[in-house]
């Protein structure tokens, strides 16, 4: 009888055919991984400008103040706010001077406006620039009762956020 030797493992040949099929695989995956990345970190930067139009209506009515969402800074970033009287509105809210000192009182010591929250987008996202969200404190309605809108955009794609006159925040896809 002879004994058969047994072969393990894999040749030279078969490990760089492996090799060669994974790296065209590779090279054909990248651009739509790439893709898919920017689609998601614009759907984020889109979600959270969503919610804080919600959050910005939801503290005017707790807060019984109105609380505006000023986008700002050529479109990197955007301003909540809260005014005791959206009619005797004094002071100003620029969010390109960064979180913390984006709302400057007028006259100086004023309690007008507070600075809820102060958002910088990501390096490559940016907002429809100079866009007021009022929302009043009685139903969180936009003052005035029109509706409103802005986009989130990153690239070529962009996300629209409308807010209408009663205050419903709706985003829309691409």
């Amino acid at each position: 009888m002879s004994r058969r030797s047994s072969q393990r493992g894999f040749t030279a040949i078969e490990l760089m055919t492996v090799l060669v099929i994974a790296g065209v695989l590779l090279v054909l995956a990248l651009p739509a991984f790439n893709d898919m990345l920017e689609r998601r970190r614009l759907e984020g930067q889109a979600n959270e400008f969503v919610t804080d139009l919600a959050y910005a209506k939801s503290e005017a009515v707790q807060r019984n103040r109105n609380v505006v969402l000023i986008t700002g800074g050529g479109g990197t970033c955007y301003t909540l706010a809260a005014w005791t009287d959206s009619a005797l509105r004094t002071g100003s809210c620029n969010c390109a001077n960064g979180a913390g000192t984006s709302c400057t009182p007028r006259p100086p010591g004023a309690n007008d406006p507070l600075e809820l929250k102060t958002v910088l987008l990501t390096s490559t996202a940016t907002v429809t620039d100079n866009v007021t969200f009022d929302f009043e404190p009685v139903r969180g309605a936009l003052v005035p009762a029109t509706a409103a809108s802005a986009a989130v955009a990153m690239g070529s794609r962009s996300y629209t956020v409308l807010v209408t006159a009663y205050g419903r925040v709706t985003p829309f896809t691409p």
